[in-house]
């Protein structure tokens, strides 16, 4: 296994190489500006420019460094950036479509649980009295006749509120285990207890539940539908110009390891 990785990785390698020189053969380049400016943005994601050097720098390697091989990449993305844009081409809704009844694996869904929820905001330090008499409120706008929906956007302080307190398909992992815990045990227009979090107390009304595979509609899904279609037109585009620089190249590999 160890060795099938290391194959695959000089392989990659290989392919950023020829895709490199072909940049250059293509007069393609990168200017100062640009490379200080995805430098800016990389280091606004760290607290501080020591950190960001801790991160980016490997061991041994200085500033400039970096700024060589942050160059070297943005010229094979710029190359074929350039190449998908030449090739690309606009998908119709029938092709979209199509796209999807050759591919609907693709688009098997975890199991999840369509709820709504009703919150009270309330904060972790607030006082028993005030958590007593939030569970006391939602105790009875859980017995309450009204439709669920309308109660939510009376009642809840969740900005979801506004819809109804919808939050659509929810799979596994996503929500506050307690609050999972109860919407994945609930029976098709069942209410939950009050549930406590770290956001307030809630309600949860399961609308439906979805098994694992579960394939959406396609009017559910069109969107992502649209763009694996164009995720997938980019893979190819790359992969057939890798090829056809393969095919106009000569690669010598050297083993080392003696």
């Amino acid at each position: 296994m160890e060795q099938e990785r290391l194959v695959v990785h000089e392989e990659k390698l290989v392919e950023r190489e020829l895709l490199h020189q072909e940049a250059l053969k293509n007069k393609i380049k990168v200017t100062k500006q640009e490379i200080d400016k995805v430098m800016e943005t990389s280091e606004g994601k760290y607290p501080s420019h020591e950190k960001f050097l801790e991160d980016v720098l490997e061991e041994g390697e200085t500033i400039e460094n970096y700024r060589e091989r942050l160059a070297y990449d943005m010229l094979v993305n710029k190359l074929t950036a350039k190449r998908y844009e030449d090739l690309k081409k606009e998908f119709s809704p029938e092709e979209i479509e199509q796209f999807h009844q050759q591919n609907t694996q693709l688009f098997a869904q975890p199991e999840s649980v369509h709820i709504g929820h009703i919150l009270l905001n309330i904060e972790e330090d607030g006082d028993a009295k005030e958590w007593e008499e939030g569970k006391k409120k939602l105790l009875k706008l859980r017995e309450s006749k009204k439709d669920f929906r309308e109660l939510a956007k009376e009642y809840s302080e969740c900005p979801t509120g506004k819809k109804g307190g919808d939050l659509g398909f929810v799979p596994r992992g996503r929500l506050f285990q307690p609050l999972e815990l109860a919407a994945f045990k609930l029976k098709i227009d069942e209410i939950s207890q009050p549930i406590e979090s770290n956001a307030g107390i809630h309600l949860i009304k399961l609308y439906e539940r979805r098994p694992q595979g579960f394939i959406p509609p396609y009017d559910e899904i069109k969107e992502l539908v649209e763009q694996a279609a164009k995720t997938h037109q980019a893979q190819q585009i790359y992969q057939d110009y890798i090829v056809e620089i393969q095919s106009k190249a000569t690669v010598k590999l050297f083993d080392y390891s003696d």
